[in-house]
């Protein structure tokens, strides 16, 4: 289910929706004096992205309210729950669907549709913490994970009623040049600002101790390092927009979505070096499978097959090809478990993915390890 809200709404309404959640999102932050960190960055480009495809703050704020009622009940503050509240937006459309649910909508079901926005929110930093434990964080979309959970649980119910789920596709084709443009517009202002404010520091040194981290649970970098990481993310935008465009793939709401993700994660978990061997993999996959390249589904899998890149740092570049190509393969297809109600559904493959690579990797590494032993002595 792909609604690009260009091809739905034009330009104009996309970018005042995003431009609306973003500042909805900083206004809470500010009020809330919670410090910016990666995990923020990361969630201020996610939401704005995915704000021109699926997220609206009328499916987002019941979920919103649902994280902050959990708080409430469980005394934890809403500045810690900040994150996830964030994130949460990755169900955004299971609110639209039972509001929205055939061409008669009415008050009860806005109602019943924000009561299930409400519960949603209410359990889903609850199953975003299982669901870290599960892949152990060599996915970065964690609540892609949880997403997929809940909105998989959700759509069983409705379907068990008879209520199923019909497909959508919007899918704009005719603005890519222009979004290219404020793509690497942004690109080139993080750039210049990372290397402007760090004046008195070696940007340099510090950009590529950020290259060579490896450490999956450690990976903010926007605090580690500073304003260098406005580099990195500046760097991840060029590259996945320029990626785009050489595979011919029309930039529109849900592709600069999926560029946003990229490059907003640079500030926790993803780099140039790790990236790269995943959204090869991934590329290799798109060329052999029976869908076009350039189609919506293949393009976006492509895109959020970066999720993986904490399994290229830490267990090396072929190992980063390997679950790319995976990941895309897996994506193609597990949006049909919950009639593609979970945004983040990429982060939902991912996780299937990294469950089942890294116990082989780690598999392969210990028998390897052995039998070198076993040579030596």
């Amino acid at each position: 289910m792909i609604t690009d809200y260009i091809a739905l709404a034009g330009m104009g309404a996309a970018f005042i929706n995003a431009a609306v959640s973003g500042f909805l999102y900083l206004f809470l932050l500010i009020i809330n004096k919670r410090e910016p960190d990666g995990k923020i960055m990361a969630a201020l480009f996610v939401t704005m992205g995915f704000s021109l495809f699926g997220k609206n703050l009328f499916n987002m704020f019941p979920i919103l309210v649902g994280v902050w009622l959990y708080g409430k009940c469980y005394g934890v503050k809403f500045s810690d729950l900040f994150v996830k509240a964030m994130f949460s937006g990755t169900i955004a459309p299971l609110v639209s669907e039972i509001a929205f649910l055939d061409e008669w909508t009415s008050p009860v079901k806005i109602l019943a549709s924000y009561g299930v926005g409400l519960f949603a929110g209410f359990i889903f930093p609850v199953v975003t913490e299982a669901a870290k434990r599960m892949h152990r964080g060599y996915c970065l979309y964690n609540s892609g994970t949880a997403g997929g959970f809940i909105a998989t649980f959700f759509v069983g119910l409705l379907r068990s009623v008879g209520i199923d789920i019909l497909p959508a596709s919007f899918w704009d084709t005719s603005h890519t040049l222009p979004l290219a443009g404020v793509a690497y517009v942004i690109a080139a202002a993080l750039i210049v600002y990372g290397i402007a404010a760090d004046k008195h520091e070696d940007v340099y040194k510090k950009f590529r101790q950020l290259l060579n981290e490896k450490d999956v649970n450690d990976d903010d970098y926007l605090v580690k390092y500073g304003n260098t990481c406005y580099i990195s993310i500046g760097i991840m935008l060029i590259m996945s927009t320029s990626m785009m465009l050489c595979l011919k793939v029309p930039i529109n709401g849900p592709v600069l979505g999926g560029i946003f993700t990229v490059a907003g994660f640079a500030a926790a978990g993803k780099h140039l070096k790790n990236a790269t061997p995943v959204l090869l993999g991934s590329i290799i996959a798109a060329f052999l499978n029976h869908i076009e390249p350039a189609a919506p589904l293949n393009a976006l899998a492509i895109l959020f097959s970066t999720g993986l890149a904490p399994i290229s740092g830490k267990h090396g570049w072929e190992w980063g090809v390997v679950v790319g190509f995976l990941h895309v393969s897996v994506a193609l297809f597990i949006g049909q478990l919950n009639g593609g109600l979970n945004l983040y559904n990429s982060g939902f493959a991912g996780s299937f993915v990294a469950i089942t690579i890294v116990p082989i990797i780690t598999f392969f590494k210990e028998l390897f390890i052995k039998h070198k032993g076993e040579k030596i002595y």
